[in-house]
């Protein structure tokens, strides 16, 4: 492999001579030491290839002993070079690769992190670039130690972590750190009613119960105490906390109008090319300067990858505005119901994931202007609401 590597950057000549003179030329090369290889013959011609210098060698002392032999072609890096001599972006980009090549083993190329549930990858990697790594960064420069002990300090969201340089991978280990439910702490507090419900359980209560279980509250009405005791024996005060589960109603009302502003793309596309070098970028393209003020965006980076080697941080980012206006439409009465639906289906699903739905019940109408639908929902729901005790004499 390395051997064939070689012979195509040297570069080598492709020979050819009669099958009569095949023997003569053979004894040349024997004689001088000269390289022949790929020997075959095709018909009444001999072919053979030799490296460059050992061709014009090799073509001397033929034409010295009279021997006829012809040069068929050139192959390998000399002669792509002179092929190309002209066109200075094939030199360029030989450059970039011989950049490449030689950047490849001296500095960080990716950055894989593992061990992240909450965070998101983009949001791990700004932090190590606030505390110093980044791609691109010179291995022999990274301080894995001190890297780590910054992301400590600094990070909120990260308590412990472990850079580890395997070749040019930085491979990062973190631990999250656990989320802890901020709530404003008052000295003294009751739970009063968020709105109007019955109570079916009280959960991890701390206070004084002042209602039982079935009974009806009104919003802002008092169910958890925060006082003990009475005037004549002395109050004693803390700050209610727990959950207080209700049977509640809602009202949820879905409007879906027949005439509506519907988005038409008008075919205009402005694209914008950027040239990334690991955390650079160059702009190489842009089919207009003024961009539209109406458009949606697609931004996508294609990143070059080699093989076994991955995915490298050398590529196009390509950014394309697709224009677009609005005309009036009008949408069908079956159009507006399935529509509604939809829209009901989603709030009831967000609603879900903080209550226990029970059951529901709706009324649909239809309009010449829109499709309505009411909908009245039966939940139970946690409809504690923490209210500060004011004190005479406390902050």
């Amino acid at each position: 492999m390395i051997e064939k590597t070689l012979r195509s950057a040297f570069g080598y000549k492709i020979l050819s001579c009669t099958r009569e003179n095949s023997a003569k030329i053979m004894n040349i090369c024997m004689q001088y030491g000269y390289i022949y290889r790929d020997a075959r013959f095709e018909g009444e011609e001999f072919i053979f290839t030799s490296p460059l210098r050992d061709a014009r060698r090799l073509r001397k002392r033929c034409a010295e002993r009279g021997i006829d032999i012809r040069e068929v072609g050139d192959r390998g890096g000399p002669a792509v070079a002179f092929r190309y001599r002209h066109r200075y972006g094939v030199g360029v980009g030989v450059l970039v690769f011989a950049l490449i090549l030689f950047l490849s083993s001296r500095v960080v190329w990716d950055i894989r992190i593992d061990g992240n549930k909450r965070l998101g990858e983009s949001e791990v990697r700004e932090q190590l670039a606030l505390c110093g790594l980044h791609v691109g960064d010179i291995i022999s420069q990274i301080d894995a130690d001190s890297i780590e002990n910054r992301v400590i300090v600094y990070s909120d969201d990260i308590s412990w972590i472990s850079v580890n340089l395997i070749g040019t991978v930085a491979q990062v280990e973190i631990r999250e750190s656990e989320v802890v439910e901020e709530r404003e702490e008052y000295a003294a507090s009751n739970i009063v009613a968020a709105r109007d419900g019955q109570i079916e359980l009280f959960e991890n209560v701390r206070g004084n119960i002042l209602l039982d279980i079935g009974a009806e509250v009104r919003e802002g009405d008092l169910i958890v105490s925060g006082v003990y005791g009475s005037e004549d024996e002395g109050l004693r005060y803390t700050a209610a906390r727990g959950r207080v589960l209700a049977r509640t109603e809602r009202d949820i009302e879905v409007e879906i109008p027949l005439v509506y502003d519907k988005k038409v793309y008008t075919g205009r596309v402005f694209c914008e090319k950027y040239l990334v070098f690991f955390e650079k970028e160059i702009k190489i393209y842009r089919n207009s300067r003024n961009l539209c003020d109406t458009c949606d965006t697609i931004d996508t980076v294609e990143y070059l990858d080699i093989l076994s080697a991955g995915e490298l941080p050398v590529g196009i980012r390509t950014v394309k505005h697709f224009e677009y206006t609005y005309e009036s439409a009008e949408r069908s009465a079956q159009d507006a119901e399935k529509l509604a639906e939809y829209k009901l289906e989603r709030l009831l699903s967000e609603l879900s994931q903080s209550a226990e739905l029970l059951g529901k019940s709706t009324l649909c109408e239809s309009t010449d202007t829109a499709y309505v639908i009411k909908c009245r929902v039966r939940l139970i729901e946690d409809i504690a609401r923490i209210k500060e005790i004011q004190i005479d004499g406390m902050p």
